[in-house]
């Protein structure tokens, strides 16, 4: 019995994913414009980000992936700001707060210099660190001090690629001004539909993945004074997932859901027994789920490891369909001669593609 305890202990310890300081650090900051005119790019925002997130979860080694968000559009007097976090939950949850509320005075220079002092940037020498500035109208607003010809050299100076999104506005002398953006920070430049350009196709894949979404939750074992809140989060996301681009978006989360990226250990036992270090055994019995509080250490170690088997399959099976649910989208792309050529997310995927191959990372074809 001692001898089946420890290979389940085994089974709980550290996997075979890379240790942090080993894996490729990418730090993602959105800028994005909330002025009125920006419904459509903000609301296709909330239906493309798990897309997004699954389209850097191919880079290998696979990254720590952090993103922060900032709001801009009233000049330099107000910006909605969250810092950059490998929270995956806590990321959408402030993407939700995102609304067009803001007055109109779209000072991009401001936000990339707020963007670039403040939101606590890898240290690693290595990390790919990134900013995309949406906007619409000129560039070129702002006091002298905070212009982007001032602000945008100051980020790459510190090994921040600064990408412009031009969201389609009329005008040419609008348009310069945001190509002049890009090119001062060494990233692309892309225009994009007013509407965020989103292409939207359900599949047949869409359903079950949406119910092992749910099955998969019910894995989780919160635990201490962050576990009701997690797992609450978790249920909550998944709700604004599905208000947000329904089946589609829903099946774009569960895939998310199942990688190394999407990582719960401040709050899932599961996640937190791969973590190096963390010990089971200094966790307070009040602190464990209420079925596990009667256990023994090594009752609880099984519990944990059949928790992390019964994931283990689900996240199989997720891919599985991933895969598939891709095939069938390619192809229909390409029999009805769609193009996202104009679409907020493939401008995004397209420069984290690019950004990403010139640090020497490279893409998989699976999670």
């Amino acid at each position: 019995m001692k001898k089946l305890f420890a290979v389940l202990a085994l089974t709980i310890a550290p996997l075979a994913a890379l240790a942090d300081h080993e894996r490729a650090a990418v730090d993602v900051v959105f800028c994005i414009d909330r002025s009125g005119s920006m419904s459509g790019v903000i609301q296709t925002a909330k239906e493309k980000v798990w897309a997004i997130v699954n389209d850097i979860a191919r880079i290998r080694p696979t990254p720590v992936l952090r993103i922060g968000l900032i709001g801009y559009g009233s000049a330099d007097t107000e910006f909605k700001s969250f810092p950059l976090t490998d929270d995956l939950d806590a990321v959408y949850g402030n993407l939700m707060t995102f609304q067009t509320d803001m007055g109109g005075d779209e000072w991009v220079g401001a936000v990339v210099g707020k963007a670039t002092n403040e939101m606590g940037w890898s240290t690693d020498k290595d990390a790919l660190r990134i900013i995309f500035v949406v906007g619409n109208e000129t560039a070129m607003q702002g006091t002298p001090d905070n212009m982007y010809t001032v602000t945008v050299p100051r980020a790459i100076a510190k090994d921040i690629v600064v990408n412009a999104i031009y969201c389609g506005g009329p005008g040419p002398d609008e348009e310069r001004t945001w190509r002049e953006v890009a090119k001062l920070a060494d990233g692309a430049y892309t225009v994009i539909d007013e509407s965020g350009g989103a292409i939207t196709i359900e599949t047949p894949m869409d359903q079950e993945l949406a119910e092992l979404n749910g099955k998969l939750n019910g894995t989780y074992l919160p635990f201490g004074a962050a576990g009701a809140e997690g797992q609450a989060n978790q249920v909550m996301q998944d709700a604004n997932s599905h208000a947000n681009g329904a089946a589609s978006n829903m099946a774009q989360r569960a895939m998310a859901k199942s990688w190394d990226g999407y990582n719960c250990a401040r709050w899932d036992l599961v996640d937190a027994c791969a973590q190096e270090g963390f010990k089971l055994e200094e966790v307070k019995d009040e602190a464990l789920p209420e079925e596990m509080r009667k256990m023994s250490t090594d009752e609880r170690r099984a519990h944990i490891a059949a928790k992390k088997s019964e994931r283990d399959a689900l996240m199989k099976r997720i891919n599985e369909l991933g895969r598939s649910r891709q095939d069938f989208i390619d192809a229909k792309v390409k029999a009805e001669g769609l193009t996202q050529d104009k679409a907020f997310d493939e401008a995004v995927r397209k420069a984290v593609r690019e950004q990403a191959a010139r640090r020497g990372m490279a893409f998989g074809e699976e999670k």
